[in-house]
């Protein structure tokens, strides 16, 4: 099928309920993309768009394998489809159509976080993986860019990460954005019919990070299996790069350079119940001068240790920092001098606004004394805690929402007893005072009940953040940290204490998302 191009945008109609094809472009004799799409017609569930402005006034041929493909069911225009939709987070990040998962290479620069990640722009589902993109000044309001990666004949475009080339090793210019990725080869028909595997792959930008060029000076060969998700960062002490990568099971290798091109291993990993999206960085320990290392993992499985530049050596077990499912493939921030930053991907099955996935509000990281040893401490940024208004107790009253998002903290100690109990629409949250356990029953993905226990504080404090489609949790001064997925307006219901335990304080405030 021959379309001619007269506008910047194609839209594609998606049914969600309809068979999947697998489409194929192309445009002056080259091919440029490959999706799958569950395709509809006019009588369609959304649309969703491909930016072809390049090739205006000229014919694309769009070629099927498992489907007629009807002219009729495209449409072009100057304009991406109406995305808007009333009951989305407002705190949290959303992408604007389609699929989600990994955050993938952050990084500070020049006043503007950048925030790219696994992105689906075709369909609900995961699959074809190109890299989305979107910047923010406060971790909270963010502005969507377009598509910064797409996938190629190397593969579609897996996890990856970013640092800025300060000291301009690639002669690409002072402060050139560098990024690492993964080609996941076998993974579109376009790299399958040359048997490419899984192979790490770099692209770079001297526009701020808005455009990602692909380069061909750099590719780390085939490994083993599906090994991915290179994460780089510059380790001053030895003053020499690092990455450390998945290689397969629960297996990761550490790689040293001192060019960002040729890579030397240093050492191979293994921790079991660990694997995907590794990441390595210190922490100070209670804001001393005493640090550790943190070997981090996608479900937020964590060693703590020591690392020379050349090998981490582990000091504890495996640790876990979440208290629930929820979060999964965090990623931290580069270029936040001595902040570390760290978002999460949230694996919701949300997709009624015609897009599925969140991400965690961002989370400063750092080590903490405990009664069982060193933990990890996360805390909203300070940008969040700018969103706060003034606190009210929370007393037996209901209070409405109004579509604003809240916060709600819990105070008691080892004196409490009882059982405090709160409403907030479906959602149902008990604190289990004498036994320090927290149970939050969504009544929604089967009327899942979670418990999670909170810890052997003398005090306690319990931190609930409520957004749209989501509530995150945090106790025991962040040592403590779980998300869990909620209906999808409960901003416009209420809070409701149910029942109070002795001994425990309830405030709320307003957070000022607008």
């Amino acid at each position: 099928m021959n379309l001619k191009v007269t506008n910047q945008f194609l839209w594609l109609p998606v049914s969600v309920n309809s068979k999947q094809v697998k489409l194929h472009f192309y445009a002056e004799g080259e091919k440029f993309q490959e999706i799958d799409i569950c395709l509809g017609n006019r009588e369609c569930d959304f649309y969703v768009s491909l930016e072809v402005s390049k090739w205006i006034g000229k014919e694309l041929t769009i070629l099927s394998e498992n489907g007629e493909v009807s002219a009729g069911s495209f449409l072009f225009r100057e304009e991406k489809p109406d995305y808007s939709y009333a009951y989305r987070p407002k705190l949290h990040f959303t992408p604007e159509i389609g699929w989600h998962n990994d955050p993938n290479g952050l990084l500070f620069a020049d006043g503007l976080y950048h925030l790219y990640y696994q992105r689906n722009p075709y369909g609900v589902v995961w699959g074809n993986m190109h890299w989305g993109h979107s910047v923010s000044k406060d971790l909270i309001h963010w502005e969507h860019k377009p598509v910064a990666l797409y996938p190629d004949h190397n593969g579609t475009i897996f996890s990856g990460s970013g640092i800025i080339d300060s000291s301009d090793k690639l002669s690409y210019g002072k402060d050139a954005h560098i990024y690492y990725y993964t080609a996941a080869g076998g993974t579109n028909e376009w790299s399958k019919k040359k048997d490419i595997p899984f192979t790490q792959r770099m692209a770079y930008s001297v526009d701020g990070g808005n455009t990602l060029i692909k380069s061909e000076r750099f590719c780390m060969d085939h490994i083993i299996k599906e090994n991915r998700d290179p994460k780089v960062f510059y380790h001053k002490q030895t003053g020499a790069y690092i990455m450390v990568l998945y290689l397969d099971g629960y297996d990761f290798a550490v790689f040293r350079s001192n060019d960002l091109i040729q890579w030397e291993e240093t050492q191979r990993l293994h921790f079991d119940g660990m694997w995907e999206c590794p990441d390595l960085f210190e922490l100070p320990v209670d804001m001393t001068s005493k640090t550790k290392w943190v070997f981090w993992s996608a479900d937020g499985y964590y060693v703590l240790g020591v690392f020379d530049g050349y090998t981490f050596q582990a000091e504890t077990g495996v640790l876990n920092a979440y208290g629930t499912k929820l979060a999964y493939a965090a990623q931290t921030y580069s270029g936040t001098r001595d902040r570390v930053i760290s978002v999460a991907w949230l694996r919701m099955k949300n997709h009624r606004g015609n897009y599925c996935g969140l991400m965690s509000l961002p989370m400063e990281l750092s080590l903490t004394e405990t009664f069982d040893g060193i933990r990890l401490k996360l805390q909203p940024t300070k940008e969040f805690k700018r969103l706060e208004g003034t606190y009210q107790l929370l007393n037996e009253e209901e209070v409405l929402l109004k579509g604003i998002p809240a916060c709600i903290k819990f105070c008691w100690d080892n004196s409490a007893e009882g059982e405090t109990r709160l409403q907030i629409g479906n959602t149902e949250i008990t604190i289990q005072l004498k036994l320090n356990r927290l149970m939050i029953n969504t009544k929604e993905n089967d009327s899942e009940v979670t418990v999670i226990s909170l810890g052997r504080n003398v005090k306690q404090e319990l931190t609930l953040i409520l957004d749209q489609e989501v509530i995150e949790f945090l106790c025991n001064d962040g040592t403590v940290y779980g998300a869990v997925e909620v209906e999808e307006n409960i901003l416009g219901k209420s809070v409701k204490i149910m029942e109070t335990g002795n001994g425990i304080t309830k405030e709320m405030c307003k957070l000022a998302a607008d």
